[in-house]
This record gives C-alpha cells, structure tokens and sequence, in this order.
C-alpha cells in the first residue's frame, strides 16, 4: 500500500510540474487533436470514430517518436554521435554521472538509462531530446570550464524532469499533422477550382470568389500559426526558466550562471525586432542571471543566519 501512494505522489509531482511547465503545448495539442477529430468525423461520418481515430493516430506517433528507433532518428537529424573518443568519454562522463545521480536523488521517477551525446557542431549549445537523451555541441564542450558544463547539464535534467522533452514531441507532432491537414485543403481547393474551370466556360465569378476564399484561408492559417508560435515561445521561455530552477535545486545553480555570463559574454547579435523577441524560445540571458544570482544570494544568506 505505501508503495503505491508513494507512486502516486510522485506520479502527482511530475503531473504538477508537466502541467506548470508545458501548458501551452498541452493546449496546442488539443486544438490539433480537435481539428484532426472534426475532419475524421466527416470522413466516417462519425463522432466517436473521429475521436477515436485522431486518438490513435496521436498515440502511434508518440509511440514511435518516444521509441528507442525514434529517438536515434532524431539523433541523426541532430547529427549527434555517442562518445567515441577516450579523452572525451574520461572528461565529459564523470561530469554527467555526478550530475545524473543527483537528477535521480531529486526526481526518481527520471527515465533510467539516459546518455549523453555529442554534436561536432560549433555553436554553443546543449539540449535533451526524447526520453533518453542529452546532447553537448562541440563548441560547449570547448567553451565551458567544468562547473559551467555541470551547470548545463542540470538544466538539461530539468527539461526531462518537468517533461519539456516529450511536450516538445506532442507539439512537432500537431504540427506534422496540422501541415498535412493544410495540404489536403490546399489540394482539395484546387481539385473544385480544376473542375468547375473544366466544366465552365463563363466562371469569372467564381474565380473571383475562389481568389477571395483561397486568400483568406492562407492569411487565416498564417495568423494561426503565428499566434500558436508566440504562445509556444513564451510556454518555452517560461519552462527555460523553470529547468534553471531545477539546475538550482540539486546544486549547480552557480555553475549555470558562470556558463550564462559566459554565454552573454560570446554574445554578438544586435537588438532583437519585436517579432524575434515573441518568437524565442529563450529568455534574454541577463534575466536569467539575474534570477539565479537573487536564488543563490538567498540561500547564502540563509545558510548564514543562526536560525538556518
């Protein structure tokens, strides 16, 4: 019995924190879930087989983007490799390891078995992916000194632990599906315009009406998308937030905020226009550094008080 209230508090726990961190995908996911079921019931002439369908096309999609087949596709559209050389593997391991351990002390429910990966790209980058893996480039590896790179990887951890990975999944996937739901629009409007051109000679008018009808659709799904981007990056700036959060709680909050300075140091990009700024999908650095430093400022004053 005390296993599994255990089990269940801490299924609760990682429910809370996915709800807290991926709101906005989960309501993304709806809304491409809704569409796909209201097209499905056309097509069945079915309510219940709609929704049942558009169910089951969601599942085996997440299925096989969640599967170890899945995950290495996604590892080779990334480009990254595992740990091929004994430099590497005696540097980067021992870091990982540490940093894992006091992952799983923290949220024992983490997925077992989680590797570590490179990519031989330049840029300063890291990033998890799936269920099972995480990813340092290349030009992270080289820039960052050891604390940073612990740092890094922590917050990592806390994109698997508040599950960003896999809400990141449910969204490509909706958005997979929702192209496709386009594209058959497109092509079913173009199929009517085909034939009612075949078959008429005098249709100036409903040329008119088709440009007026094809142009609202594009503009409509265009400020759609739009919409559900800017949505999504502020979800995603919020849950870059929350993964330093975590990077924090198991105790590499000052290697993170080294390697942000570092990152904002490196930094040569010019102001951002107003629709790059709603469309990232981080916060600006210096906010981010700032958070950390007001976390770490209180718990040194903390531990400093008589009182603890």
């Amino acid at each position: 019995m005390e296993q599994v209230k255990s089990y269940l508090k801490q299924a609760g726990s990682w429910l809370g924190l996915f709800l807290q961190s991926n709101w906005a995908y989960i309501i993304w996911f709806f809304l491409h879930y809704f569409l796909l079921a209201v097209i499905l019931q056309g097509i069945f002439q079915s309510v219940s087989l709609g929704y049942f369908y558009a169910g089951l096309a969601y599942v085996v999609s997440m299925g096989i983007a969640l599967s170890p087949v899945g995950e290495f596709a996604l590892r080779m559209l990334q480009g990254a490799h595992e740990i091929r050389t004994g430099q590497d593997c005696n540097y980067l391991m021992p870091l990982f390891e540490e940093v894992y351990q006091d992952a799983l002390e923290q949220t024992p429910s983490l997925s077992k078995g989680i590797k570590l990966y490179i990519s031989e790209e330049k840029t300063i980058n890291g990033y998890a992916m799936g269920r099972k893996t995480i990813v340092l480039t290349r030009g992270a590896i080289e820039t960052f000194h050891r604390e940073d790179l612990k740092g890094i990887l922590a917050h990592e951890f806390g994109h698997m632990a508040n599950g960003d990975t896999k809400a990141l999944l449910m969204s490509i996937i909706g958005n997979g599906i929702f192209s496709l739901i386009i594209l058959g629009c497109k092509i079913a409007m173009w199929l009517i315009n085909f034939f009612v051109s075949a078959v008429t000679e005098e249709n100036f008018a409903f040329r008119i009406v088709y440009f007026i009808l094809r142009l609202a659709f594009d503009y409509s799904v265009i400020a759609f998308m739009f919409v559900g981007n800017v949505v999504l990056s502020l979800n995603s700036r919020h849950s870059e937030y929350l993964a330093d959060d975590y990077a924090f709680q198991i105790g590499y909050g000052e290697g993170l905020k080294c390697g942000l300075y570092l990152i904002n140091t490196l930094d040569i990009g010019g102001r951002q226009s107003l629709k790059d700024g709603l469309l990232s999908s981080h916060p600006h650095t210096p906010a981010r550094i700032g958070r950390l430093e007001q976390k770490l400022e209180f718990e040194a004053h903390r531990n400093l008080s008589p009182f603890g």
